[in-house]
Parts: C-alpha cells; sequence; structure tokens
C-alpha cells in the first residue's frame, strides 16, 4: 500500500558545497543568462546566497529522511528518467522495471571532483517481489514493460544506477537498509510520453502496488525546469513561472491540468524539464494535494530546484 509521496530534483549541484557554484556556473552558463536573470547575478556574485541556497536544499532532504523514518517504510518505488546511464540509444526503453535479484551498484552525488570510474560505489538491494509485481500489473493495464532481469549498465561508463536513485536514496535512507525498486521512464529521448500517459502510469502504479501489504514509499525523483547541456536549450535558463504552475497544481491535485503538459512541442518542455513527467505520475498515483516544501531557482545548478511531500494517510 502506498502511504507516504515524495518528489524532489536530484541535480548534480545540490550535491557540489556551495563555495564551488560561483565558478561553476561562471565558466558554464549559456551567454545572456546573466543579463536575463537578476537571481542568476546575485548567486554569481554572492557565497552567502550560494550557501543559504544550499542550506535550504539540505534542510529539505532532513526533512524528507525524518518523514521516512516516521514512515518507516518497506520498500521505496522510485520513478525517474535513466539520461544514459544504464541504457544506450542501441536500446532505450519508454518504461522499464528492474525486476533482478542481483544488488544494483551506482555512485552518491557527494564525490563530485573524482572521475566517475573512481566514485566509491554504493550498492542498492532490489525489492525483487514488490518488482516483479509491479511489472506483472502494468503489463495487465496495458503498460508495454521492458523488464531487465540482470543489472547490465550499458549506458555511460562506470554510472551503474541512474543517478535519479542514486543520488536519491542515501538521502532518504542513509542506511542503505530499505530496498528499492525503479521505474525507468524515458523524459528525455524522443519519441516521449505525454502528460496523460504519465498521469495513467502513476494511477496504474497506484491500482498495483495498492494490492501489496508492504508500507510503499514512492518518489518522483528529477525536475523542474532545467537545460543541462548547451545543446539543447540555454544552460542555466530556468522557467519559474513553469515550475511555479506546476507545483500549484500538485498542491491542488490538479492532475487533469497537469497531463495537458507536453501534449504540444515547446522548447522549453525539452531536455531535463522532461522529468517533470515523473511528478505527474507520482501525483496521479497519491490523488490526493501535495505539500510544497520548498521551491528555489538555483541557476548555479541550472535547475528549478524543487520539493514536495503527500504526507502519509493515517
Amino acid at each position: 500500500m502506498i502511504g507516504l509521496g515524495l518528489a524532489c530534483s536530484h541535480a548534480a549541484g545540490m550535491f557540489r558545497p556551495p563555495e564551488h557554484w560561483q565558478k561553476w556556473m561562471t565558466d558554464r552558463v549559456a551567454p545572456g543568462v546573466f543579463e536575463r536573470y537578476p537571481e542568476a547575478a546575485r548567486q554569481r556574485d554572492s557565497l552567502e546566497v550560494c550557501q543559504d541556497l544550499y542550506r535550504r536544499i539540505h534542510d529539505s532532504f532532513e526533512g524528507m529522511r525524518k518523514a521516512v523514518a516516521e514512515y518507516q517504510p518497506d520498500v521505496i518505488v522510485f520513478v525517474g528518467d535513466d539520461q544514459g546511464d544504464l541504457f544506450n540509444l542501441s536500446n532505450n526503453p519508454t518504461l522499464a522495471i528492474y525486476t533482478g535479484e542481483d544488488e544494483m551498484w551506482g555512485h552518491q552525488g557527494y564525490e563530485w571532483d573524482v572521475p566517475m570510474k573512481d566514485r566509491s560505489v554504493v550498492n542498492f538491494k532490489n525489492h525483487v517481489d514488490v518488482s516483479r509485481h509491479l511489472a506483472r500489473g502494468l503489463i495487465k493495464r496495458n503498460f508495454d514493460v521492458a523488464t531487465l532481469n540482470s543489472f547490465n549498465p550499458q549506458g555511460r561508463e562506470g554510472y551503474g544506477l541512474p543517478h535519479m536513485a542514486a543520488r536519491i536514496a542515501p538521502e532518504l535512507d542513509p542506511s542503505g537498509e530499505i530496498p528499492i525498486v525503479c521505474v525507468l521512464l524515458n523524459e528525455y529521448y524522443t519519441p516521449l510520453p505525454g502528460g496523460e500517459r504519465c498521469a495513467d502510469l502513476g494511477r496504474a502504479i497506484a491500482d498495483t502496488l495498492n494490492m501489496r501489504e508492504e508500507k510503499v514509499l514512492l518518489v518522483a525523483s528529477g525536475g523542474l525546469s532545467h537545460y543541462p547541456s548547451d545543446k539543447d536549450f540555454n544552460r542555466g535558463d530556468i522557467d519559474v513561472p513553469l515550475d511555479t504552475w506546476v507545483l500549484e497544481r500538485i498542491e491542488r491535485n490538479d492532475v487533469d491540468g497537469l497531463a495537458k503538459l507536453f501534449s504540444f512541442d515547446s522548447d522549453t518542455l525539452r531536455s531535463g524539464t522532461g522529468e517533470i513527467r515523473a511528478w505527474i505520475s507520482v501525483a496521479a498515483a497519491m490523488d490526493r494535494p501535495g505539500e510544497i516544501i520548498d521551491y528555489m531557482p538555483v541557476h548555479a545548478c541550472f535547475t528549478g530546484i524543487a520539493f514536495a511531500k503527500w504526507p502519509a494517510r493515517n
């Protein structure tokens, strides 16, 4: 049974010390960002501003950890993108679930200055029964799920488990004892699912997992608006009106409104902004108003960073 729902960003900069943010953004943001956004210039010019944003990010993680500890889930189910960590373009499924018995491996976000191949490995236990039940349930509900029976990453060398789970699972459960399940939703590479399909996926996840006796924590990982590659749009741009609209829909439980996203083409809805799809799925699965923990447009992380919670029902 799904009780607690959470959603959060997973940008790499969230785990990089704020003392390095200003040089990072100065070296990498697209031309014109500082002129278009007074907030970007403020972050570039003030270490204190960056430190305060970093504190807010990690205060939000701490609040989420407390909610997890209070809820005591039996399994954490993540919904998010792969982004080329696990898959490559020779086989890039729209929807996939790892169902194997082998432990998954990946890397937390804090060794940001170490080459990926040299970073400390973090192991993650798959909840085999729940993952297989979820895969079967989604197939029965007309979702064509790719099931991965062995953990054999084919994407970026040395990355392993997609960072949507590898960076966030240790924040929610530092002990690493709670098994996880990863619902991998293509949010980057065309052709892409629309908002209606993402909402339907969330409802199907809820229908399937609410049949289980385990206490399930459902987590959306990713977003909000951002463009990590300068090939996509303008790195450092953040669509605050879009982010605000999404968060208002979360607070109102307006899944029908959220489902209209991605039904049309737009430059600002491409790239990392596509990760809002995971928020749509989790909002549909929770089917009640969410609480916004915090939102901050952090140009030093190139991302509209957000945290939300659907409190556990008594």
